[in-house]
């Protein structure tokens, strides 16, 4: 299954020429923000996580801005695709039940940390790549409950892998809005930043959020999976904002040590990189920073932790 950081960034790039209509600039139409040249283009989209098998790769093109964007209409289906590193190349194939897919042959490695990968896709006459270094491993070693004003730790959650079921555990019961949730992590070595995720893995669960200014048709927007802009972290200490969650139930808080290809693209997004949670690092940006040759897209790596929580409805 695609993770939400990767739906989010599929979606921001492969609809790129419908994301950016009239309001960026009130001054500008469709057909001059892209003109002729930015349709039909490749784009990419493939993230290498450390300590993972290597990813599906999604190659795409742009559509006319003006038009409706279908993603199986603009998938490519045939490109000579591979990632190498060192003397290790791997080959990929077209998805034929998904256009625009393309899946690894043979043994699939595990992504390294602190190692430089190289992808090159052939289109007929296109050539597009693109290269990332992996960061280091990154863990979390702890995440806490702060006290609102003299953030002193209340309490720590327990990790995966230190016991039981997380989601059972009284120290992972936490009542929504009460305490500062912040999470501890051992920074990853060439780690150009980081970015947090949050999950619901409830779907039938409750609505936490109980502000009076929002509509009934309001809470319809709400979802239940999200994505921050890209976080400094250069302390080792990130918080998740408490305005980031709306439901109750389990939930499942990701924090990825981005490559500087990921980071450049996540806080200089104009579709993702403001409308997440979280202190944005990056501000007023029409078009994000693609570190792609021959096209546009993501190529990019991160090292992941996460933990899990259980989100209790505040008492009457």
């Amino acid at each position: 299954m695609r993770s939400r950081l990767s739906i989010v960034v599929l979606t921001a790039l492969a609809l790129l020429a419908i994301a950016w209509l009239p309001g960026c600039s009130p001054n500008r139409n469709p057909g001059e923000l892209f003109g002729p040249v930015e349709t039909d283009i490749l784009v990419v989209d493939g993230q290498l996580i450390v300590g993972q098998p290597l990813p599906d790769i999604f190659l795409r093109r742009t559509a006319d801005p003006r038009q409706n964007y279908e993603a199986q209409a603009h998938g490519v289906h045939q490109a000579q695709l591979s990632i190498s590193t060192g003397d290790l190349r791997v080959d990929y194939r077209a998805d034929a039940d998904s256009a625009g897919r393309f899946l690894p042959l043979g043994t699939i490695p595990l992504v390294a940390p602190n190692t430089r990968y190289e992808l090159t896709a052939i289109v007929g006459d296109e050539q597009l790549s693109a290269a990332t270094v992996t960061p280091g491993t990154m863990r979390i070693r702890q995440v806490v409950v702060l006290d609102e004003q003299s953030l002193e730790v209340l309490r720590q959650f327990q990790l995966f892998g230190e016991g039981a079921d997380v989601f059972q555990a009284e120290a992972n019961q936490v009542v929504y809005f009460d305490g500062l949730l912040e999470t501890r992590i051992d920074t990853a070595a060439g780690a150009a930043g980081y970015q947090l995720s949050l999950q619901s893995l409830d779907l039938d669960s409750d609505f936490v959020v109980d502000a009076d200014f929002l509509e009934e048709d309001d809470f319809e927007d709400f979802e239940r999976a999200g994505a921050s802009p890209a976080l400094d972290g250069v302390e080792g200490r990130v918080r998740l904002p408490w305005f980031a969650v709306a439901f109750a139930g389990r939930h499942v808080w990701r924090t990825y040590a981005l490559d500087q290809n990921w980071y450049d693209f996540a806080r200089t997004d104009p579709e993702t990189g403001g409308g997440g949670f979280g202190q944005l690092a990056g501000d007023g940006f029409q078009r994000p920073s693609f570190a792609v040759q021959g096209g546009i897209g993501l190529f990019g790596s991160a090292a992941v932790d996460s933990v899990g929580f259980v989100v209790l409805p505040r008492l009457e």
